[in-house]
């Protein structure tokens, strides 16, 4: 099957989502801040379109083109693939005709892209080797409503591909997609796959975070200890996680790793054999964590998110500084520039 510019699909949410009719006005899309979170501005403007905009996506996933910093691809929910070449200044679609759960730039041949979602009651995969041009679809899963819902590539090894599904099933291929093999199967809901530090990193929704020190084999449980005891301010606390989101690890040091979750922001500085959970200046009643980025220049910068308001620490977690986002949602995904920690974006997730 091929996928190259079709029209958007009728918006179907994907991601279970509370209605809040106070917002049917309000813009999501993606927003950005270059004074370290201080502000944000929305940046929807789609190229040579000035009718057209993507205040109404919801945002799954945002990355730089490797090695190019002022090439950002953002993918969602309801309306495929974009891309940016002027720092989020003006956006072109690439992709449509597919919900994309998340996607993977080839690190070795930027032109080579691989977007996972659901399409026609299936998950999939499509790959484009000319930036966006063509499309090709390298992967169907058999059984229905089943999305692909995470996709990494080896950055040592960009012909090696870890998929993960909502049905908990990790199949990999060594081929670039050419064929794929069953790794494991976890029974439970893939939220993000990591390629990162020669492993591979699996978070599922209640189940928590497993790695795989090889090609998506010989998986260990990271979490285990977050249903038993975690410090919380000094104090050891006993409760269960119910719900992880995103994780982020630590590209120098693998021992650094964050976890979002609805009870809040985890941290683990020894490769999850303790783990605290960080103490944010959330309103009453809000505890969900979704969104978790650090700056490749220093760890001690960290932004998390809980509903619309974007949490910003200056050393590592210990203090944080908030700002609220007038936006229609959650903000869903944050991006921090590699060279210049200042200049973030973010991606909403509509409550609509």
């Amino acid at each position: 099957m091929k996928y190259k510019k079709f029209a958007i699909l009728p918006a179907v949410v994907l991601l279970a989502a509370g209605c809040n009719f106070l917002s049917q006005n309000l813009p999501a899309g993606i927003i950005k801040s270059t004074n370290g979170g201080a502000d944000w501005q929305f940046s929807n403007s789609v190229k040579g379109n000035q009718a057209q905009s993507l205040a109404s996506l919801n945002i799954s996933k945002l990355a730089f083109e490797p090695g190019k910093r002022e090439t950002l691809f953002a993918g969602s929910y309801s309306g495929g693939l974009y891309k940016s070449e002027d720092s989020a200044g003006g956006w072109s679609k690439i992709l449509s005709n597919i919900f994309v759960y998340d996607f993977a730039v080839n690190p070795a041949d930027a032109k080579i892209i691989y977007a996972a979602g659901f399409y026609a009651d299936h998950g999939r995969v499509v790959k484009t080797a000319d930036s966006g041009a063509s499309w090709n679809e390298v992967y169907k899963e058999e059984s229905a409503a089943n999305a692909v819902r995470a996709i990494a590539v080896n950055p040592s090894n960009p012909n090696q591909l870890v998929i993960g599904l909502s049905s908990g099933s990790v199949i990999k291929s060594a081929d670039g997609g050419m064929t794929w093999q069953l790794a494991k199967n976890f029974e439970d809901r893939i939220n993000r796959v990591l390629w990162q530090n020669g492993s591979v990193y699996i978070l599922l929704k209640t189940k928590g975070l497993f790695k795989s020190p090889g090609f998506a084999e010989n998986f260990e449980e990271m979490t285990g200890g977050l249903s038993k005891t975690y410090n919380l301010a000094g104090m050891s606390y006993t409760s269960s996680t119910a719900a992880f989101s995103q994780v982020f690890v630590d590209n120098a040091n693998s021992g650094l790793i964050y976890l979002t979750s609805n009870k809040g922001l985890f941290k683990t500085t020894d490769e999850g054999k303790n783990w605290s959970l960080l103490k944010l200046p959330v309103q009453p009643g809000q505890s969900e964590a979704r969104a978790v980025a650090v700056a490749r220049t220093s760890s001690n910068i960290v932004y998390a998110s809980i509903g619309s308001t974007v949490y910003k620490s200056t050393d590592a977690g210990q203090s944080w500084q908030t700002q609220g986002i007038n936006s229609a949602g959650f903000i869903n995904y944050i991006l921090i520039d590699p060279q210049l920690p200042q200049l973030v974006y973010a991606g909403i997730y509509s409550s609509e």
